[in-house]
């Protein structure tokens, strides 16, 4: 089977090696090494756009809810809640019994301490302050109960209150609000933490963090027994210090997918079946990606689509070259789409290049013109956020967890371009969906999820592919005992 050959820098090896060497931190019996691909922007929760950052916050401070692999929303810091109001009300009360925390230095988690960092959410600069107006203040009737006054869906409330920009600060990282405290923290080189230990929950006394650009570092380490978890590339499972034992697989994280160029007229409904008929998903996932991804269920990976659907469930648009070519002749354009030059557009790595031309080749097979377009990711996003380009070869990565991640705000029509709807597809059923998501009180969003399955699976905005698995490298230390730090 096929790997596409990925550049190498044994320099750049070398290199990393000798700076990890000067900066090395002898292990411990009772640490446990993690990877990151980077160093956080920030440890201020409010500045935190990234993953790493998003990793190391989830140990130094708490959120009043957490999200669990299926999008659920679960309390975390506060104990119970309930809303005082009626959902035809503009502003509401949403109250908030707290759990009995302390910080590393003994100090409570308190009511003040909680307000006092929403209130700092609310009103200082962040990338995500505007996603915060939902808040409009707050009391503490008791030093361990909060009352919000809030506008809106509950549902979209809790899960912005889930999210690590809300996480509540109650000073710096030394101080351990979380389940761990920061001990130090060299920039491009590690992180370490401690444990609070007055609080529970701790996976170990101390995780230390190393930023390792390149995996092939973290092979190395691993291979010494410097390394307990990594992040592994495809293209590294050949490998020879990678068992296939020692690798775990995560399912779900992203979707790989076409957008079609809604603002084209040419481009309709049949035109757009027809794109997703002609692609034989399974045979390009299974020679190109090693079969090490799952057909996406419409926009949604399989493993994501069963949380809402029955099990088994399985793409809308099967390989079908007969029914692809009955749609096409049904398109408004037809015949005269088959003399336009269709500009297709990817990412210029190898990777992306041998997955988008093996998705022309059967757009070829169907009668069209497709011209292959490489590009470097920054002018890529730019011109397809600007509406240019016919069909674009794009990644999704779900930040969170939850199907909904994978509609909102993919598909919203006061999303386009840059904002996440890359195809500039709207529609007034998915308008409405997700007029009913924002402002619904239902914590149970798998109705919404279903219905909208089914809208996106009638139009087609995008050509459906499928979602590479995540492969994680872990030590016998950590399989022996299910214990994993975070989840990519």
């Amino acid at each position: 089977m096929f790997f596409p050959p990925q550049p190498f820098s044994l320099a750049f090896l070398v290199l990393s090696l000798l700076f990890y060497g000067c900066g090395k931190q002898e292990r411990t019996p009772d640490e446990l090494i993690f990877s990151l691909s980077s160093d956080p922007i920030s440890l201020d929760p409010i500045q935190s756009t990234d993953l790493s950052s998003r990793i190391a916050l989830k140990y130094l401070y708490p959120n009043l809810f957490l999200l669990d692999d299926n999008g659920r929303i679960l309390p975390a810091l506060a104990k119970s809640f309930r809303v005082i109001g009626n959902s035809g009300d503009r502003n509401r009360i949403l109250e908030i019994r707290l759990e009995v925390r302390k910080d590393s230095q003994g100090n409570p988690i308190d009511a003040g301490v909680v307000l006092s960092s929403l209130d700092r959410l609310r009103n200082s600069s962040g990338p995500k302050r505007s996603s915060y107006s939902f808040l409009k203040g707050g009391t503490a009737p008791d030093p361990m109960t909060i009352r919000l006054v809030f506008e809106g869906g509950l549902r979209e409330a809790l899960e912005k209150l889930s999210l690590p920009q809300a996480s509540i600060y109650c000073g710096p990282p030394e101080k351990g609000c979380g389940s761990y405290a920061l001990v130090e923290w060299k920039r491009n080189n590690f992180i370490r933490l401690r444990a609070n230990e007055n609080q529970s929950g701790a996976v170990s006394p101390f995780l230390l963090f190393r930023i390792l650009p390149q995996a092939t570092t973290g092979i190395f380490l691993y291979a010494k027994g410097q390394l307990d978890q990594m992040r592994l590339p495809n293209f590294l499972l050949r490998n020879k210090n990678v068992k296939e034992e020692s690798v775990l697989v995560r399912k779900g994280g992203g979707v790989q997918y076409v957008a079609i160029n809604a603002k084209q007229p040419c481009f309709d409904k049949n035109f757009r079946k027809a794109l997703n008929y002609a692609v034989d998903k399974r045979k390009i996932l299974n020679v190109l990606l090693e079969g090490k991804a799952e057909v996406a269920v419409g926009p949604f990976p399989q493993s994501v689509a069963e949380g809402f659907a029955e099990k088994g469930i399985v793409e809308p648009y099967p390989y079908d070259p007969n029914l692809a070519t009955e749609f096409l002749k049904k398109s408004s354009c037809y015949p005269e789409i088959l003399s336009k030059e269709l500009d297709f557009r990817m990412r210029g790595d190898e990777e992306n290049q041998a997955n988008g031309a093996a998705i022309v080749r059967y757009l070829r097979d169907l009668g069209l013109k497709v011209r292959i377009h490489p590009m470097e990711k920054v002018s890529l996003y730019k011109e397809n956020g600007e509406g240019r380009g016919d069909l674009t070869l794009l990644f999704w990565y779900a930040d969170f967890p939850g199907a909904w991640n994978f509609v909102d705000p993919l598909f919203a029509g006061d999303r386009f371009g840059n904002a996440g709807n890359r195809s500039f597809y709207k529609s007034e059923a998915m308008e409405s969906l997700l007029r009913r998501s924002r402002t619904t009180d239902s914590l149970d969003g798998r109705g919404l999820e279903k219905e909208s399955l089914g809208i996106l699976s009638e139009d087609a905005p995008w050509i459906f592919l499928w979602s590479p698995y995540e492969l994680h490298l872990v030590a016998e230390r950590l399989k022996s005992g299910s214990i994993l730090p975070h989840s990519f």
